[in-house]
C-alpha cells in the first residue's frame, strides 16, 4: 500500500453512565431494551433519548447504562446531557469528510435488581461529500472539495467492477501574483501538508461557494459537502412531466443549487440551469431544469477561502470553483466508454488582480501496481499519460493488471482564455503551414472570432514519490512556491527544466530549457524548446533515458493569464484509459491510447460525438425546435388560435389541453402540413390551463388564462 495512504480509523468506544431517576408509576412487567437507529451528520451534535422506546420495570430508581460503538471509519463522541435524564448527545467526528455508511453500536441496561437487557444501535452516517460517476466502463469517486479518486485507497476503477484502478489522486492547482503582495496559491496533492502527515487532513480547498467569512459554519459545511448526481434521463423526465398534477422532482433536481444565498454573501447564480421564464430564479416547478453534460453528471462547488491553506501554506486567492464531472453511456465506442470528463468554471471572487496566473492539473497515475510505471506526454494531443515500465504489471497482486497492462491519460481539452489582444490569432502562416506558437495545441485560432483563443497544455512536468531516493528537487512540492515554480517550468531548486535525461543538468539533461518532459517525438515543430531542435536526442522518453520505473506523479499546466476580479475561466479535462491485449511491448497500449485520444479530442472540439449526437450541455441534445408555438388571444374566453411554425409535411403533431391539476380535457390531432388551428375552449372552466404541443421531435407547454 502506498506510503501516503491514510489507514482507516478503527475505533472502539465504551461509556458507562449511572442514572438516578424518579420512581415510575407505570405498570411495566419486565426489562426490555429495543434497537435504536440514530442519524448523524459529521460534526453536528444529535440529542437522542436512547431509552425512550425501552420497557423499564416500575419502581427502579437507579439504572446503569453502558454504550459501546464498534466498527471503524470514524469516531462517535457520546456525552450525557444531564444526570437526571435519559438523553445523550451523539457527535460523529472524523478528521476529514468522505466517510458515509453505517456504524454499529450496542447498549446494555442494568437495574438495581441486576436485571439486564441489551439492544443494538445503528448509526447512519449522512456524508454525501462524495459520489461516483459510473455510467460507463469507469467508476470514479469525486469529492465535493476537489481532491478526487481516493479516500483510503485508489478509487478510479477501470474496468468498472474489476477491483483494478489506474489513478490514485487528482486535483487542481491555481497560482498568480498580486502586486506587492506576491504569490497567492491554492493546490493539493493528498492533503497531507508540508510534513507529509495523514492524508486528507490538511486541505487548501473546502466545499461550498465563497461567502462572507463570518457566515462559514459547520452547518454550511454540511450543506455544501454534497455532490449532485444526475442522469440525463432524470432531467429529461423532469422536462416532460414537471407540469403534471402530483409530480415531485427527485431530490437532486429539487435541491439543485441554481441560486446562492446573497444574504450570506454568496453569488446570486451558481449551478447552471435553464431559466424558462427568465426571472433569474431556479424553480423546478416552473419548468426550470439543471443544465448538465453527458449521460451522467456530478456537480459540486469548492473554494480556497473557507479555511487556511494547510497543504501548501499559500496565501488565499478567494477563488470559487464549480466542477462538473460527466461521462457518456456509449458501450459501442471504446474511447468514450473509457473516458471521464471534467469541466471547471473558476471564479475570481476577490478584489485582486492576479497576473502570471497558471492552472495545473495534478494527477498521480497508478496503473494497478504503482511502483513499475513510466510517464510521458503528447504535445500536440494536449495530454500526459502513465504507462507500464514492464511487460507485466505487478507481481500477481489482485489489484495489478498483469500482462498487457493498460495506459491512462489526462488531456487538457481546453485551458483558460488567453489575455485579449483584439486579434483573431492565426493558426497557419501565409503558405498554410502550422505556426510554431500557442496555436500548436490551443483552440479557436484562426476562426474569425476575436479574442476567443484558449490555451492548450503549456507544460508537463513529472516528479517522484518523496521516499524513492531521487534528488530532493525532483520530489513532491512542499510549499506554495514549490508548486508555483513547477507550473513555471522550474524545479524546487529553481533550476529550469531542460530537455533530456530527467530534465536537470545533474540527471542527464542536455537542453535547452523546455516546456514538456518526455514528449517522445510528439513535438514535431520543437515548440516546447522555443522552436529550435534539442541539443541531443529528440526522441526523449523514460525508456531512452534508461530510467527504472517507479511511482510517478505529474502535472499538466496551462496559462499564463491575468485574472481580474469577477473573471471566470473554464478548464476542460478528459481522463482516457486504453488497453491493447495483443501487443508485446510497453508501447502497445500507448499506441491505442493515442487513437482513443484523437476520438475524444475531436468530439470535444467539433461538438459532435461518434454516434452523431452533440457533445455539450443538455440543451444541445435537442436540435433547435421546428415547432414554434404562438397562442392568442391570451387571456381568452371562447376560442384560441394555436399557430405552429415550420411544421414538417410528415410530422405528426398532437395538442393536449390540460387542467392546472394535470387532467386531460381535450386532445386534437393536427393534420399534416397545417400550421394553424382554432380550438374552442367554451366548455373549459375559467382559470389556468396548459396547452401541450407534442411533435415527433419536441414538446412545448404553454400556459393559457381562461376568463369568463
Amino acid at each position: 500500500m502506498k506510503n501516503h495512504l491514510l489507514i482507516a480509523i478503527r475505533v472502539f468506544g465504551f461509556l458507562l453512565f449511572t442514572v438516578v431517576c424518579l420512581p415510575s408509576f407505570s405498570q411495566q412487567r419486565s426489562l426490555q431494551a429495543y434497537n435504536d437507529t440514530i442519524d448523524l451528520y459529521p460534526g453536528i451534535p444529535q440529542v437522542y433519548d436512547i431509552l425512550a422506546n425501552d420497557s423499564i420495570p416500575a419502581g427502579d430508581t437507579t439504572k446503569t447504562v453502558s454504550i459501546n460503538v464498534i466498527n471503524g471509519g470514524g469516531k462517535i463522541i457520546i456525552k450525557k446531557t444531564h444526570d437526571s435524564t435519559w438523553t445523550w448527545v451523539f457527535t460523529f467526528t472524523v478528521p476529514y469528510w468522505g466517510y458515509g455508511g453505517e456504524l454499529d453500536g450496542l447498549y446494555r441496561i442494568t437495574t438495581m435488581q441486576n436485571d439486564t437487557s441489551s439492544a443494538k444501535i445503528l448509526f447512519r452516517i449522512h456524508d454525501k461529500s462524495y459520489s461516483y460517476l459510473d455510467i460507463n466502463n469507469v467508476s470514479a469517486r469525486f469529492c465535493s472539495s476537489g481532491n478526487h479518486f481516493f479516500y483510503d485507497s485508489a478509487q478510479y476503477e477501470v474496468p468498472k467492477g474489476s477491483g483494478k484502478t489506474s489513478i490514485f489522486s487528482n486535483s487542481i492547482w491555481i497560482g498568480g501574483k498580486e502586486g506587492l503582495n506576491g504569490l497567492h496559491f491554492a493546490g493539493e496533492r493528498y492533503r497531507q501538508g508540508p510534513g507529509s502527515g495523514p492524508a486528507n487532513t490538511k486541505p487548501d480547498f473546502y466545499a461550498g461557494p465563497v461567502m462572507d467569512s463570518a457566515q462559514y459554519s459547520i452547518y454550511q459545511d454540511t450543506v455544501w459537502n454534497y455532490i449532485w448526481n444526475l442522469k440525463l434521463s432524470d432531467v429529461t423526465y423532469h422536462r416532460l412531466h414537471y407540469w403534471e398534477s402530483g409530480y415531485q422532482p427527485i431530490h437532486d433536481i429539487l435541491t439543485w443549487p441554481g441560486n446562492g444565498n446573497t444574504a450570506l454573501g454568496q453569488a446570486p447564480r451558481l449551478a447552471p440551469f435553464s431559466d424558462r421564464n427568465a426571472d433569474g430564479i431556479y424553480d423546478p416547478f416552473d419548468g426550470d431544469y439543471p443544465e448538465i453534460r453527458g449521460d451522467q453528471a456530478l456537480f459540486f462547488i469548492f473554494n480556497d477561502d473557507r479555511g487556511p491553506h494547510l497543504e501548501s501554506l499559500g496565501k488565499k486567492i478567494r477563488v470559487e470553483i464549480h466542477g462538473m464531472a460527466y461521462a457518456f453511456d456509449m458501450p459501442e465506442d471504446s474511447a468514450l466508454k473509457n473516458t471521464v470528463f471534467l469541466n471547471y468554471k473558476i471564479f475570481n471572487r476577490s478584489q485582486n488582480n492576479y497576473d502570471s496566473t497558471f492552472l495545473g492539473v495534478f494527477t498521480d497515475i497508478d496503473l494497478g501496481y504503482a511502483n513499475d510505471d513510466f510517464v510521458g506526454c503528447d504535445v500536440e494531443r494536449n495530454m500526459y499519460f502513465g504507462y507500464n515500465g514492464t511487460l507485466v504489471d505487478g507481481t500477481g497482486q489482485p489489484f495489478a493488471y498483469g500482462a498487457n497492462p493498460p495506459t491512462q491519460s489526462v488531456t487538457i481539452l481546453a485551458g483558460p482564455l488567453m489575455d485579449p489582444d483584439n486579434l483573431d490569432n492565426p493558426r497557419y502562416d501565409g503558405t498554410g503551414n502550422q505556426l510554431c506558437d500557442f496555436s500548436v495545441n490551443g483552440l479557436n485560432f484562426g476562426d474569425t472570432v476575436v479574442d476567443n483563443e484558449r490555451y492548450g497544455m503549456q507544460r508537463f512536468i513529472y516528479f517522484n514519490n518523496s521516499i524513492s531516493g531521487v534528488p530532493f528537487y525532483q520530489t513532491d512540492p512542499i510549499y506554495a512556491l514549490d508548486y508555483y515554480q513547477l507550473m513555471c517550468g522550474k524545479w524546487k531548486d529553481s533550476t529550469p527544466v531542460i530537455y533530456g535525461g530527467n530534465g536537470h543538468p545533474i540527471t542527464g539533461g542536455y537542453g535547452p530549457a523546455c516546456r514538456f518532459m518526455f514528449p517522445g517525438e510528439s513535438d514535431t515543430l520543437n515548440w516546447g524548446t522555443g522552436c529550435t531542435p534539442p541539443n541531443g536526442l529528440v526522441n526523449w522518453t523514460e525508456e531512452t533515458t534508461i530510467n527504472n520505473p517507479f511511482d510517478r506523479r505529474g502535472v499538466g499546466i496551462t496559462g499564463p493569464f491575468t485574472f481580474h476580479p469577477g473573471d471566470v475561466q473554464d478548464l476542460d479535462i478528459a481522463f482516457t484509459w486504453a488497453r491493447d491485449y495483443t501487443g508485446h511491448s510497453t508501447q502497445s497500449s500507448l499506441a491505442k491510447l493515442r487513437l482513443m485520444a484523437d476520438i475524444v479530442n475531436k468530439a470535444f472540439t467539433t461538438n459532435k460525438l461518434p454516434n452523431g449526437n452533440q457533445f455539450y450541455g443538455i440543451n444541445d441534445y435537442v436540435q433547435p425546435s421546428p415547432l414554434e408555438v404562438q397562442i392568442y388571444p391570451n387571456p381568452a374566453s371562447e376560442v384560441i388560435q394555436i399557430k405552429l411554425g415550420q411544421v414538417k409535411g410528415s410530422a405528426k403533431t398532437t395538442i393536449f389541453l390540460m387542467s392546472a391539476r394535470g387532467n386531460l380535457m381535450k386532445t386534437i390531432i393536427v393534420p399534416e402540413g397545417q400550421n394553424q388551428i382554432q380550438v374552442s375552449i367554451s366548455e373549459i372552466p375559467a382559470g389556468i390551463c396548459f396547452i401541450k404541443v407534442l411533435s415527433e421531435e419536441n414538446m412545448i407547454v404553454k400556459k393559457v388564462v381562461i376568463i369568463r
